[in-house]
């Protein structure tokens, strides 16, 4: 396969690109447009996109372990990607499809993933402190051993997800669907719960200090033996 670095540059113009299959590893992308680009099965390895523009890029099946911190990926299709292990700080997804996407161990701090279709996402030991996940579909999503410290999930679903493990420190669920999702041996204190639906949820284990459940659905729901949810 081809390797195309010496012919992208920083702030290339690169949008509507046909870069299918290729090999980028190490390519200096930094504030590079790529909107609407197809990247589609592309190894991005060590590639810098910090600050790149990807809006409605197609980056299914991409392998990227590279630099993308406050990069735009707002429209993007990410199905079955694979960004485990990249920085993601910052970075803009609203509006993404992240079906099946990995981002295990990536680093998403102040990432902002609005309204973003992350079915079966899996982010596990991922960090995700203060991203922002406003009416995401992160249904049967993994996030186990994840630290999504003052994360927000207000009017997300997470359906089935699992959470096992995970720091949810002061974590913001307003009106959630936690339907029958495990959040076995997580930490939850301070946690603003709020409506959440927690039909047969599992919080077995699980740490609940100072949690705010107010008007939550629990029906169904197993909590510690010594939680006093309010």
């Amino acid at each position: 396969m081809t390797d195309h670095r010496r012919t992208l540059e920083p702030e290339a113009d690169l949008s509507g690109a046909d870069l299918r299959d290729r090999t980028l590893t190490g390519a200096p992308l930094r504030g590079a447009d790529l909107g609407g680009a197809d990247l589609r099965d592309a190894t991005l390895g060590d590639v810098d996109l910090r600050g790149a523009d990807l809006t409605d890029a197609d980056l299914r099946k991409v392998t990227c372990a590279g630099f993308c911190s406050d990069a735009t990926f707002a429209g993007a299709d990410l199905t079955d990607a694979d960004f485990s292990r990249a920085g993601l700080s910052g970075t803009d997804f609203e509006g993404a499809t992240l079906q099946r996407c990995a981002v295990r161990d990536t680093d998403l701090t102040n990432a902002r993933l609005v309204g973003v279709d992350g079915t079966e996402l899996d982010a596990t030991r991922a960090t995700l402190r203060d991203a922002t996940f406003v009416d995401a579909t992160l249904d049967r999503g993994t996030f186990d051993r994840a630290s999504a410290v003052y994360a927000v999930f207000v009017d997300a679903s997470l359906r089935e997800a699992s959470l096992r493990e995970a720091d949810l420190l002061a974590v913001t669920l307003d009106g959630a669907d936690c339907t029958r999702a495990s959040v076995v041996d997580a930490d939850l204190s301070e946690a603003l719960v709020g409506d959440a639906d927690l039909t047969h949820a599992d919080f077995s284990g699980s740490t609940l200090t100072g949690a705010e459940f107010d008007e939550a659905t629990l029906r169904g729901t197993t909590l510690p033996p010594d939680a006093d949810p309010r």
